[in-house]
């Protein structure tokens, strides 16, 4: 309930951005925002159903929604959708960067040695062993051999 109130929320103050969604392109990319945030395919129908199907002949809400879903369905189908999706979500991911980092630490700092090297290895402080490898050559000569 909680997240349909967030999506519907969402495609109110993209419509009033972008003086309402009217092409099917701002209807798509507001679609794409609401997939890159994790938002379902269901939610999506229910908050933008009007926006996705503005001609539909349905005579019920129901059949509005059914519609919309499917609109949904035939847009995940196409790769151009999913590249939009993708794109908004690697953004709410990169925002996510500082909070992903401080769990790392904590988990560095309860003790999981993974989440250790994993920060070291980000902070630039330790490199991996076969990026460390270093040829050494001990030369033993002239060394008296101890007498019994």
């Amino acid at each position: 309930m909680v997240q349909q109130q967030r999506s519907e929320a969402f495609v109110e103050q993209i419509a009033r951005k972008n003086g309402n969604l009217e092409t099917s392109e701002d209807v798509k990319l507001a679609a794409a925002k609401l997939y890159g945030q994790g938002i379902p395919r269901r939610t999506i129908a229910k908050a933008m159903a009007e926006y996705l199907c503005p001609n539909s002949t349905a005579r019920t809400r129901e059949q509005l929604l059914a519609t919309a879903r499917k609109k949904l369905r035939t847009w995940e189908m196409q790769k151009s959708f999913r590249d939009l999706v993708w794109n908004h979500a690697v953004v709410a991911l990169d925002m996510d960067s500082p909070a992903i980092l401080a769990g790392v630490s904590r988990s560095a700092k309860r003790g999981r040695v993974d989440a250790a090297r994993l920060a070291l290895e980000v902070t630039g402080r330790h490199t991996k062993d076969e990026q460390a490898v270093t040829n050494v050559t001990v030369q033993i000569a002239n060394v008296p051999r101890p007498e019994k």
